[in-house]
């Protein structure tokens, strides 16, 4: 949209939950949201949801899938459950160490 979008995503393992807790923040939105999942067998990939209201759109899920790739490449995937609706990918990107 001609601006500049810039993200940031703090992860970490809650060792009492067993899950995965972050949170995201981003130049496009006013809202901090808040993931919790696991991890998959694989112990490479992390999928966690987030609940919110979205103000156009009503109560949403945003799902969130982080792959491990190797020890410099991170695979990031997020999509969009609008309630009632059907899932709809909203964004890929590859993260790689300097």
């Amino acid at each position: 949209m001609g601006s500049t979008f810039t993200g940031i995503n703090i992860i970490g393992y809650d060792n009492h939950t067993r899950k995965y807790a972050s949170v995201w923040i981003d130049s496009m939105s006013t809202g901090i949201y808040y993931f919790e999942g696991t991890t998959g067998a694989d112990g490479k990939t992390i999928t966690q949801e987030s609940s919110y209201d979205d103000p156009l759109r009503g109560p949403m899920v945003w799902r969130s899938v982080m792959r491990i790739v190797d020890d410099c490449t991170l695979k990031y995937e997020s999509y969009l459950i609008p309630e009632g609706e059907k899932e709809e990918k909203a964004m890929e990107m590859t993260v790689r160490r300097k």
